[in-house]
């Protein structure tokens, strides 16, 4: 049996706070970033990192692989959930548009976001496909040691529920999981001699 462990973290407070981040690009807020390489003092040795593209991830992660020296890997599948019509808007503007038969409101897609997607945006099953994609991927052929990965919280809270073996369709890791900026989430993996993998979340 041989082990692996998987470092999520989240990304810094973002410059914008208040919108509705997916596929908006915004970039850190300084404290954001400084909050990122405080919590990087938690990690050991890291000899892989993986991020999200979009710049809330990949700058802190561009450029803690420099200062360690070791591999960046930049991965789509990485990225925030696409909220389409509602990507980048104010919650106060958000939370003030009405459902219709046309159109959902952000209270419906939170409550149900497999019935109710966002204008224009990305639908629940495809988000959760790319996210089990990249996790299935890494589980089957990723790198020994210790894998550092910078994502979204959305990303995280997925994978988590992969983990823990939470109801997929299911709202429980979205609505009882909450993951900070800049936090650290751990998971080891064990490979047994049949190629059977065991992930566990540790505290």
């Amino acid at each position: 049996m041989h082990q692996r462990t998987l470092y999520l973290l989240r990304h810094g407070e973002i410059a914008t706070p208040g919108i509705l981040t997916g596929k908006t690009d915004v970039a850190l807020s300084d404290k954001g970033l400084r909050a990122l390489w405080k919590t990087s003092q938690q990690l050991p040795e890291i000899s892989y990192c993986i991020s999200s593209p979009l710049q809330r991830c990949r700058m802190f992660a561009t450029e803690y692989a420099l200062k360690n020296n070791i591999n960046l890997e930049l991965d789509e599948k990485l990225k925030e959930m696409d909220f389409g019509d509602w990507d980048g808007r104010t919650y106060k503007d958000l939370w003030e548009i009405k459902s219709n038969k046309q159109q959902s409101s952000i209270g419906d897609f939170w409550q149900n976001p497999w019935d109710h997607s966002p204008p224009n945006g990305e639908a629940m099953d495809n988000f959760v496909l790319r996210v089990d994609t990249w996790w299935q991927q890494w589980l089957t052929s990723g790198p020994k040691g210790n894998t550092l990965v910078v994502a979204h919280g959305g990303v995280i809270k997925h994978i988590i529920a992969r983990v823990l073996k939470l109801p997929i369709p299911g709202t429980a890791h979205m609505s009882n999981i909450d993951i900070p900026y800049a936090k650290l989430v751990k998971v080891t993996v064990y490979t047994d001699e049949q190629g059977e993998v065991w992930p566990k979340i540790v505290w």
